[in-house]
């Protein structure tokens, strides 16, 4: 469907990730060429989604980086246990709308999951999940820009920690019918990919199996969205900080974090999925891989805890 550049696999602070998603829109638009990057952070983040608001954060301090991103939803974290996947494409007509790329996209890793042995339940397009054992193991979220289009996420490595999650940010509780279930208990049973793929890890050491899964799915994602025809790009400190003096002439820093100024104007952005482009900040809202859930589904996630 498109010219691919694949940027490889990296480690980087949150910030200069977040700048790079950026950067790679910027360049699907000028180039008419869409972009694969896989990337994890050099340190623990905490991600808000475009229209939320910082109040679901319980406390701020240097154990972890506070950033906020450019598509929609609520706030999530990033750890050694996730590992993240950004596509950006052209607005060339190839996706007539963001369900389109959504699906298309969603359906891609689908397939590298299984072709990696690991049986899908569903790809719920509605909650923009993708779920194994009927439970949420890779979440994403899009930017539908004027341009150029960006659909990023994340999947779930190794089991979280989610009692470090739990101190940093807001876990909500749902009452469903007579019982309560909780996001706490939901990320307590996802189903890591990192156990969903034992079998191959037997002969991998258990401190490079987190790194050995990582590259196992990239390969096979890589190779399902462009069928083995791409540019290989490398990512360098250049290219880092050229991604950071473009967003230095937006949004940047405490204004953007703190009360999403400036918002971004409808000759940029088309459409934040779920979001109003500079409609107030959202409070109290559930965690992300959640947030879209229906409560029939989260059910079969979460344990009763009442």
């Amino acid at each position: 469907m498109f010219d691919y550049e694949y940027w490889g696999t990296n480690d980087l602070p949150m910030s200069s990730n977040q700048a790079l998603e950026e950067y790679m829109l910027e360049r699907s638009a000028r180039l008419n060429a869409a972009t694969v990057r896989f990337w994890n952070v050099s340190k623990d983040a905490i991600v808000l989604g475009y229209g939320e608001s910082e109040s679901v954060v319980k406390k701020v301090d240097g154990t972890f980086d506070l950033e906020r991103r450019i598509t929609g939803g609520s706030h999530i974290q990033f750890d050694p246990n996730c590992f993240a996947y950004s596509f950006t494409a052209p607005r060339d007509g190839s996706f007539r709308y963001f369900e389109d790329m959504r699906k298309y996209y969603a359906a891609k890793i689908s397939e590298a999951f299984q072709e990696l042995g690991i049986e899908v339940s569903a790809v719920d397009n509605r909650a923009s999940t993708i779920n194994v054992d009927d439970k949420v193991v890779a979440s994403h979220a899009i930017f539908w820009g004027v341009k150029s289009a960006l659909l990023h996420g994340l999947m779930v490595i190794n089991d979280y920690d989610v009692d470090r999650i739990l101190e940093r940010v807001m876990l909500k509780e749902r009452k469903i019918g007579k019982h309560v279930y909780s996001e706490y208990s939901a990320l307590k049973n996802i189903p890591a990919i990192s156990k969903l793929l034992d079998k191959r890890l037997d002969s991998v050491q258990t401190r490079m199996r987190a790194d050995f899964v990582k590259r196992l799915i990239a390969k096979e994602v890589l190779k399902q969205v462009t069928e083995g025809k791409y540019a290989e790009k490398k990512l360098t400190e250049r290219t880092v900080q050229e991604a950071h003096d473009m967003i230095a002439r937006t949004h940047l820093g405490s204004p953007w974090v703190d009360e999403r100024k400036p918002a971004f104007k409808k000759t940029e952005a088309e459409a934040i999925p779920g979001e109003e482009l500079d409609g107030p900040l959202k409070k109290d809202l559930g965690y992300c891989l959640y947030s879209q859930v229906k409560d029939r589904d989260f059910m079969k996630m979460s344990d009763q805890i009442e």
